[in-house]
Order: C-alpha cells, then sequence, then structure tokens
C-alpha cells in the first residue's frame, strides 16, 4: 500500500540502513552522508526506525529532501508529527508491506507475499530475490 508522492518512486532512489547497535563513531559517518545526499536530487529509502536513521531523517527533511519511508506495518491513520510538514508538501511516500502469506521451512527464511497455492524456492537460504520482485525475504 502507497500513500503520499508516489512519483518518488520514479525517482532515483538510494536505500540506508544502520543498526540500532551501531558504534558511536558510526552515527558521525551518517551524519555526514545525510548531508551530502541533501545535495543531491536522490530519494533515500528506509524504514527510519534505529537512532540514526532517525538523525539521517531529520537532516534530510531540516535541507528540503524527498524521503521513502517503508513500513514494517500497515500505513499510518494520522501522519506522525515530525513528518506532516513534509507530506503536505509532497515530499513524503509511506511503502507498506502487508503480509498476505507466511511460508515456513526448516531451511529457508520465510516468504512474505507468495501465493498459498504456488509455493517457491529460493536458490540460496540466505538470497535476498524472488523471481517476482514484489515477494521479500524478512529476518
Amino acid at each position: 500500500d502507497l500513500s503520499g508522492n508516489k512519483e518518488l518512486l520514479d525517482r532515483y532512489l538510494v536505500a540506508f540502513f544502520a543498526s540500532r547497535t551501531a558504534p558511536p563513531e558510526a552515527l558521525d559517518l551518517a551524519k555526514r552522508w545525510a548531508h551530502e545526499i541533501a545535495q543531491t536530487d536522490k530519494i533515500v529509502i528506509s524504514g527510519f526506525h534505529s537512532p540514526i536513521e532517525r538523525t539521517v531523517l531529520d537532516i534530510l527533511l531540516a535541507n528540503g529532501c524527498s524521503v521513502v519511508v517503508a513500513l514494517g506495518r500497515s500505513l499510518y491513520r494520522k501522519i506522525p508529527t515530525h513528518l506532516q510538514a513534509a507530506y503536505d508538501s509532497n515530499r513524503v511516500l509511506f511503502v507498506s508491506f502487508r503480509i498476505t502469506h507466511v511460508h515456513h521451512s526448516p531451511t529457508l527464511k520465510p516468504v512474505i507475499g507468495l501465493p498459498p497455492t504456488s509455493p517457491r524456492k529460493l536458490s540460496s537460504p540466505h538470497s535476498t530475490t524472488q523471481a517476482n520482485s514484489r515477494h521479500y525475504i524478512i529476518a
């Protein structure tokens, strides 16, 4: 499901992920990266959950950048206050990946989005791609 400026998906997207337990020096690197990316026309996509990801989000929004927020849940019923102004000015897209089917296997990570009548196998238990790119692997 999508909410916000869907045209952001047609732009050049750069994914940003940071661990919740990243070392302190990672914050400085992330801040510098965010300021550099803010000077480009690239769109950052992230969950913006970890402290470093939230710091990057704040820098991007303060510099007038657009972002794609990948939610691991359903879409917001009410836009979070810190994102409302950017959302109102068409600088945010929320993407929600809903679970339609979960296939469990002792050797594979759960696969989301596969129809229950057509299970598919991954080429590797650590693969993150599927024949259909709409399918995602979760840890």
